[in-house]
């Protein structure tokens, strides 16, 4: 079994770039925010649709979940640093094979497994004077702030971290379903029963004459003009 190995190729280098671009898109965007929105004072953007609404997470993304305590907290530090070194070890390791749509994921769910550690692993309260993942992208689909709140009124709030993973995770869904159709497609072709029926030759097509035939008919043909001589 061969050890799996780093190719760096401008291809992988340019994935990783992207992936840093992404995470410090996230990093600027969330201290933007943590510097110039108050708590509890959402901003709107499109009225009772999109608003930014600062808030600290120390449960699971998309602030869904109840709250946890310190423990709680630790664990999903431990999830997100797992999660973060499978994603770029699989795909430093295996980026030479990636067709574009599986790089494209790749960065994706790396990006925004890296930042949303970034903010879970540093951002205590003795050190920043807030703990948790910093959310502020809150979406309304069922009337706005003043509409009766539902699971959708407000939607989860959010930030560029859970974005990149949201549609990373999409992406990726899509792109299974879409693989395993045109295998399923492939197998089919490969049938060993339509292979068969191709290559049958057609029921219609005329049998070639034996020797034998070919010889009876040269003989009963000369036999013909024989006795059309004779007469």
């Amino acid at each position: 079994m061969t050890k799996p190995k780093v190719v760096w190729s401008k291809n992988l280098i340019i994935g990783l770039a992207v992936a840093v671009l992404l995470i410090l898109i996230d990093f600027v965007t969330k201290w933007v925010v943590q510097n110039t929105v108050q708590l509890g004072n959402p901003i709107e953007v499109i009225p009772n649709f999109f608003y930014i609404n600062k808030s600290y997470n120390i449960a699971v993304a998309f602030s869904l979940g109840a709250q946890l305590g310190v423990w709680g907290r630790v664990l999903n530090i431990t999830i997100s640093i797992v999660m973060s070194v499978v994603i770029f070890f699989y795909w430093l390791t295996h980026d030479h094979r990636f067709h574009r749509m599986e790089r494209v994921i790749a960065i994706l769910l790396g990006a925004g497994a890296v930042g949303n550690l970034i903010d879970r692993a540093f951002y205590w309260e003795a050190t920043t004077g807030f703990n948790g993942v910093i959310d502020f992208l809150q979406f309304y689909l069922g009337g706005g702030p003043s509409a009766k709140q539902s699971f959708v009124n407000p939607f989860a709030t959010f930030n560029f971290a859970d974005a990149c993973l949201t549609i990373g995770i999409v992406v990726l869904i899509v792109y299974l379903i879409i693989d395993a159709v045109k295998g399923s497609d492939k197998s089919l072709s490969k049938d060993p029963r339509l292979e068969k029926i191709e290559q049958k030759p057609s029921s219609i097509a005329l049998a070639e004459p034996s020797k034998e035939e070919k010889e009876g008919d040269v003989a009963q043909n000369q036999s013909q003009n024989d006795e059309e001589e004779a007469r």
